[in-house]
C-alpha cells in the first residue's frame, strides 16, 4: 500500500504554500476577484486540513475492530533474518539469551507483530525486538522489561509512539525515542532499576515462563484498553468494535498535526527523564554523551 497523496506532508505544504501565494496576490492587488479567489482557496484548505478529522472516524467505526483475545502465537522458529542483526548482536554481547518468538497475526487491522524474546538471567531483565508491519511502513522496536515479586513491573523503549490510553501504574513504560543505540537503551534501563526500583526484588522466569508472561501481560491490558469505552461488542459477540467515542478519539489523535505534537511531546519527555538520570542523549548521534566521550577517549588513547 501507499499513503495516500492528501496523507503526504509534501501535499500538505503545496496546499498551504497555494494558500500563501493567493493570500499574498490577494493583499497586493486588492481586486474583487483575488478576494474572491482568496475567499476559495482559503475554504478549500479549510476542508482538506479538516477532511481527516471526519474521514478517520468513519472509517475506524465501520471498518476497523479488536479480536475477543489477543491471540499471540508462540513460533518454534530462530530469530528470523528479518529483524536487523546489529540489534541481534547487540543483545547477545549484553548476555541476553534467546527466548523464542511470538507472532500476532492481523486482525480487524493491516498490521503482523513479531517479537523476538530475550532473557538475561544474570541481570534478571528480558527484551523483545519488536518488528510491526502495516501496509504503509515496517517498524522496528527495541523494549527492555523488568518484573517484581509484588507484580509490578516496567519497560524501556525506543518507540516514537505517544500513548493512546491512560498509564497503568502497576506496569509504568519509558520511552527515549531519540536513542538509537541498544547498548545505551539498556544504560538507561538500568540505571531507572538502580534510581527508582533497587530497594524491589527482582524476577525473571525461564524461555517459556516469561513468553507466556508476556502473553498474559498482553491479555490484561487488551481487555482493559477494550473495557475503558473506547469500544464494545459487536452484535454477534465475536469482536470488539469501536463507539463513536472510541472511533473519534482513535482517529483525532493519530491526525495531523495532532499526532506530531504528542510525538514531539514524548521525545521531549524522554530527553528529560535523561538528563535527570545523569545521562543525556545526544539526539544527533542518537547515543548518550556518556557514550561519546568515553568513545572519544579511547580514541584519543588509542592515538598516543
Amino acid at each position: 500500500m501507499a499513503l495516500r497523496w492528501s496523507r503526504m506532508p509534501v501535499s500538505r505544504l503545496q496546499i498551504f504554500a497555494v494558500w500563501v501565494f493567493v493570500a499574498i496576490l490577494a493583499a497586493i492587488t486588492g481586486h474583487a476577484i483575488s478576494l474572491h479567489v482568496f475567499e476559495i482557496a482559503s475554504a478549500a484548505c479549510i476542508a482538506f486540513f479538516l477532511w481527516p478529522f471526519e474521514q478517520g472516524p468513519y472509517l475506524l467505526y465501520t471498518k476497523n475492530w479488536r479480536p475477543l483475545r489477543v491471540d499471540y502465537r508462540v513460533s518454534e522458529n530462530p530469530i528470523r533474518p528479518e529483524f536487523p542483526k546489529p540489534r541481534v548482536d547487540a543483545l547477545l554481547s549484553l548476555g541476553f539469551q534467546p527466548a523464542g518468538e511470538l507472532v500476532q497475526e492481523p486482525a480487524g487491522r493491516n498490521v503482523l507483530a513479531h517479537f523476538a524474546m530475550f532473557i538475561h538471567p544474570a541481570n534478571k531483565d528480558s527484551a523483545q525486538l519488536g518488528r510491526i508491519m502495516s501496509g504503509l511502513q515496517i517498524i522496528h522496536i527495541v523494549v527492555f522489561k523488568a518484573r517484581f515479586d509484588d507484580g509490578f513491573a516496567f519497560e524501556t523503549s525506543n518507540s516514537h509512539v505517544a500513548p493512546i490510553f491512560e498509564p497503568d501504574p502497576r506496569f509504568r513504560v519509558f520511552r527515549f525515542a531519540d536513542v538509537r543505540s541498544t547498548y545505551d537503551l539498556y544504560r538507561l534501563h538500568r540505571k531507572i532499576k538502580e534510581q527508582f526500583f533497587a530497594s524491589q526484588h527482582s524476577v525473571l522466569a525461564d524461555e517459556r515462563g516469561e513468553l507466556a508472561e508476556f502473553m498474559a501481560r498482553a491479555e490484561v491490558i487488551h481487555q482493559k484498553h477494550a473495557q475503558g469505552g473506547d469500544y464494545k461488542l459487536s452484535p454477534a459477540g465475536d469482536r470488539y468494535v469501536y463507539t463513536w467515542r472510541g472511533a473519534i478519539r482513535h482517529a483525532w489523535l493519530f491526525a495531523w498535526p495532532i499526532k506530531s505534537f504528542r510525538r514531539m511531546r514524548a521525545h521531549s519527555a524522554g530527553m528529560k527523564l535523561a538528563r535527570e538520570l545523569g545521562l543525556p542523549i545526544n539526539p544527533k548521534f542518537g547515543r548518550l554523551e556518556e557514550s561519546l566521550r568515553n568513545r572519544n577517549t579511547t580514541a584519543d588513547q588509542g592515538g598516543l
